[in-house]
């Protein structure tokens, strides 16, 4: 009875350690199945996450170069601008100077037909109501 139980015994440890080994290999490979499906969603993720850098980064720069040429454009239209100014304060001073000849030529003229007037009547001439 004991060599029989004995023999059982290490049946059963054996037929223990044999699951036991089973077991643990089958963890084994579960573990480093694990670990490669980890690394690939790692390096799935890293790629991504380049991917959007690479984006962001091509982003900002197409902001800058908008920036660039919003300011370049800026001053273009500022430019133009004060050369309208100038433009217009010039063709002002012109029209002033044509108004004020104008205006002296018929002052002159005015004058010249009153005194006209007053050696035709024989009355003295006024003076000028426009210089009071």
């Amino acid at each position: 009875m004991r060599e029989r139980t004995e023999a059982l015994m290490a049946a059963q440890q054996k037929v223990h350690a044999e699951q036991r080994e089973s077991v643990e290999q089958e963890l084994a490979e579960r573990r480093a199945e694990e670990k490669e499906r980890l690394a690939e969603l790692i390096a799935e993720a890293e790629g991504h996450l380049a991917e959007a850098e690479k984006v962001y980064a091509e982003a900002e720069e197409m902001a800058r170069q908008r920036e660039r040429e919003a300011e370049a454009r800026a001053a273009e239209l500022l430019a133009e601008a004060r050369v309208e100014e100038q433009r217009v304060e010039q063709e002002t001073e012109r029209l002033l100077l044509e108004h004020a000849e104008t205006r002296e030529g018929l002052r002159e003229h005015m004058a010249h037909v009153r005194e006209s007037l007053a050696s035709l009547t024989g009355r003295p001439a006024d003076p000028d109501p426009d210089a009071a």
